[in-house]
């Protein structure tokens, strides 16, 4: 029971860390419009676009038990914050073997 608890305390974790760095991301939209940096901005609208089609499923009943399931299986519809987490996790794991 230690084990769950520690693992999805672990999980919360993450996605406590994944939505501060969209967060982050986000409020610099601005300033990569003003440098023209089109593709940066162009991808955290994508990024925003993501995180609103998560809080719509969040909102149903049952969402929060989807919205997890969603951001840790499926790779595609994960906001970028997610997806760079997910390779640290995996080449931490590498490397520990």
């Amino acid at each position: 029971m230690k084990k769950r608890y520690q693992n999805f305390k672990s999980f919360v974790n993450s996605l406590g860390k994944g939505m501060a760095v969209e967060w982050q991301e986000t409020k610099e939209i601005p300033m990569l419009l003003w440098q023209k940096e089109y593709r940066k901005a162009g991808t955290q609208v994508v990024d925003i676009c993501k995180m609103a089609a998560l809080g719509v499923v969040w909102v149903i009943p049952g969402g929060a038990v989807l919205t997890a399931m969603i951001v840790k299986f499926s790779c595609k519809i994960r906001p970028s914050a997610f997806q760079k987490e997910e390779e640290e996790l995996e080449s931490d794991a590498k490397k520990k073997v």
